[in-house]
């Protein structure tokens, strides 16, 4: 639900702020679980938010990768000192290859 949010807001030909339920309406989400993403989205910076009739939700961040949304929705990957010591080198490999995966790139 979070990259495809960020995908949206990306795709815009405005930078204009948009409501959550017509996002959600688009996206044929959950109004109030794409509010729970969009406050977590908030909260790291990713969009930013705006209360109001004229109010909303528009992108922030210059640059969102595969790995940001993965830190702000899942946590860190904890690749440097795994509970399988096996799985530090399969995990830093994800880990950097979701870092080059761009979700959203400023113009």
């Amino acid at each position: 639900m979070a990259v495809e949010t960020v995908q949206f807001l990306g795709q815009r030909k405005t930078a204009d702020y948009i409501q959550a339920a017509e996002i959600a309406k688009t996206l044929k989400f959950s109004v109030g679980y794409l509010q729970k993403v969009i406050q977590t989205l908030s909260k790291h910076g990713v969009v930013e938010c705006k209360r109001g009739r004229i109010g909303g939700v528009r992108i922030r961040a210059k640059t969102v990768t595969l790995l940001d949304l993965w830190k702000v929705t899942c946590g860190e990957l904890n690749y440097a000192d795994p509970p399988l010591t096996i799985m530090k080198g399969p995990l830093k490999a994800f880990s950097d290859a979701m870092g080059k995966i761009v979700i959203h790139k400023k113009k």
